[in-house]
């Protein structure tokens, strides 16, 4: 079964940042809806497998790179699809090209595995209405998803975040784009007056809910690059690296 989703965005008002970019918030929403569109296109979406397999797909890592950013205004096309599948985990990638140049600008490579609603433990795809013959494509990006051992300390720290309903999904945990705005908030906008962040990866540790209270530490380092980790006390949540390029 060879399957794709093609989606094409005008990129609004309310999506762009100060300088009129696409924010960095506003990409991941834009990767998260292809996503559940193409799953939806295929009828293994989650609100079908939470229905009928008691089940939800959880992503457990993505990896963004930004070649350019769209502008308010522009239209750009999107496209996901598989990549590798594997007993207990799919990999799939989202592209987004400018539309009359067709042109990449950002693409996201993505992993995503099951979990069981009663005992949150993993599931094989085979319990749950996914094809068994989807077909994949090769990769666009080669580069390998990175080891996020960064160790942090107390002066690392940067603030707390209480999570609100607003912050919630249809699988009652903290939506995945929310870890994103938060490590955004520990950047200025005067950084963002002087650099974009040109690489993103995040990765997917455990779950948090509405409730709870979480701390943000980030590390800078060499070669503009910055490392965070979210935690909900001594727990683990996610890891992120970006890597940032000065603006022409």
């Amino acid at each position: 079964m060879k399957t794709e989703y093609k989606n094409k965005y005008r990129i609004s008002y309310t999506q762009v940042d100060q300088n009129t970019k696409l924010s960095l918030v506003e990409a991941f929403y834009l990767i998260q809806n292809m996503m559940t569109e193409y799953f939806e296109s295929f009828k293994s979406d989650n609100i079908r497998i939470k229905k009928y397999n008691k089940a939800i797909w959880v992503l457990s890592k993505t990896k963004v790179h930004f070649n350019k950013y769209p502008i308010w205004k522009d239209v750009i096309k999107g496209r996901s699809y598989t990549t590798k599948v594997k007993p207990v985990r799919i990999e799939t990638e989202t592209s987004f090209k400018d539309d009359k140049k067709d042109e990449t600008l950002f693409i996201a490579r993505q992993e995503t595995c099951l979990i069981d609603l009663e005992t949150r433990k993993i599931r094989k795809l085979e319990t749950v209405n996914y094809p068994d013959n989807m077909e994949t494509e090769k990769s666009e990006i080669q580069e390998q998803y990175l080891r996020l051992n960064e160790e942090f300390t107390s002066k690392d720290f940067k603030y707390e975040q209480k999570i609100y309903s607003t912050d919630i999904d249809y699988s009652r945990h903290t939506n995945n784009v929310a870890y994103v705005k938060y490590i955004s908030n520990t950047l200025s906008c005067d950084f963002f007056d002087k650099y974009e962040i040109s690489d993103f990866e995040i990765h997917f540790i455990n779950e948090s809910k509405e409730g709870e209270t979480l701390q943000i530490y980030k590390k800078e380092k060499d070669n503009n690059l910055m490392e965070f980790v979210i935690k909900e006390k001594e727990k683990e949540i996610v890891r992120v690296k970006l890597k940032y390029r000065e603006l022409n």
